[in-house]
């Protein structure tokens, strides 16, 4: 006797006897987010992210797995700039991952309005994102277990997809679905494979290393490049161009194309891009520092979470008037994203690469 499908989640329909789906906020290539809400005693009612696996994909047991890792990895990291993971619900066969609802828009899209609208994104501001982002890492980087064990977590999936600016002016890193942990049940990567999208990912692992920390802050440094030029810095026609342009490290120099970035934060920007882990900082912490430094001497330092937020809220804005669709974003807990459907193929396919020739140079 074959098993029914799971059935397909709809607007009013209530899951873990307390969490409504209101409506969806956009769709990824292996989860719909929607807006929610947890209904309590006395009228009590708090707006909430559920993110749901897709049905078709719920009765495959490896996105499962990938799912519930997910959840219980985005439970452990306390950070104010990780996006919260409350709560994890198995019903009826689907899987849901209840997380705190972020009023704002990702990175990506950001960056983008800025192009459109003939504006460059502040330095300063971006110096400030960056922060935001490594204090994110250095949180799941430093993660300890119940005895003081060190139990790091690499997330090596930054991209500006997977980073929320609030309309509160705060950072937010999400979706851990790929994070690599050593306490990981599950991670059955074959060899010659890696996990992340392509033009993130970094020299040592295009060449077939282990992603570890200093993976995480080469993509930190190349989504800052991105969001100061506009473009993303190793952009191929093909994968495989991509792959070749990461493998050699093709940097262009920030200062030719913005004369008005400090060069003292140029340079911090090109040691995160270092080719070799040794040439880059000890520790994303000791970025998120240095950044830090270079911002107490710029003036508006006191107004850069109203700024940031200021920024976002026009942005969104426009956004949500019909500036932008069908960007990639839709996979995390977004407002106003609600009209989006990405293809699922084309989301699925940046995430997971067949490297065969390993750092090999082309002669």
């Amino acid at each position: 006797m074959m098993s029914e499908m799971p059935l397909e989640p709809a607007p009013g329909m209530v899951i873990g006897s307390r969490y409504e789906l209101v409506e969806r906020a956009g769709r990824g290539g292996m989860a719909d987010v929607w807006r929610g809400a947890i209904r309590g005693d006395a009228g009590f009612s708090r707006v909430i992210a559920i993110k749901q696996m897709h049905t078709a994909l719920a009765e495959q047991a490896s996105y499962v797995k990938m799912f519930i890792e997910e959840a219980r990895l985005g439970a452990q990291l306390d950070s104010p700039n990780i996006a919260e993971v409350r709560d994890f619900v198995a019903e009826d066969g689907n899987y849901y991952m209840i997380m705190e609802w972020i009023d704002g828009i990702d990175l990506g899209s950001w960056v983008r309005w800025h192009i459109e609208t003939g504006q460059v994104p502040r330095w300063e501001l971006v110096a400030g994102i960056g922060v935001g982002i490594l204090r994110a890492l250095a949180a799941a980087h430093e993660r300890v277990g119940p005895k003081g064990e060190p139990l790091p977590v690499v997330h090596r999936d930054v991209s500006p997809h997977n980073i929320l600016l609030t309309t509160r002016g705060l950072v937010k890193l999400i979706d851990f679905g790929l994070a690599l942990a050593i306490d990981r049940p599950y991670e059955a990567t074959e060899p010659g494979v890696v996990k992340g999208k392509m033009a993130y990912l970094s020299p040592e692992i295009v060449q077939g290393g282990r992603p570890e920390p200093a993976s995480d802050q080469f993509a930190v440094g190349s989504v800052l490049w991105e969001t100061l030029v506009g473009k993303k810095l190793f952009d191929g026609a093909t994968d495989y161009e991509t792959y070749a342009r990461v493998r050699d490290c093709q940097v262009p120099p920030l200062r030719p194309i913005r004369g008005d970035v400090p060069a003292a934060f140029a340079q911090l920007v090109h040691r995160a891009l270092s080719p070799r882990v040794d040439q880059r900082f000890p520790s994303t912490r000791e970025m998120a520092r240095q950044i830090g430094t270079i911002l107490k001497k710029v003036t508006m330092r006191r107004d850069l979470h109203s700024a940031l937020s200021r920024s976002v809220a026009e942005a969104r804005g426009a956004i949500g008037a019909g500036l932008r669709d069908g960007d990639q974003s839709a996979q995390t807990p977004v407002a106003d994203f609600r009209e989006f459907t990405p293809p699922v193929e084309e989301d699925r396919r940046g995430l997971w690469h067949r490297l065969p020739f390993f750092g090999r140079r082309r002669g």
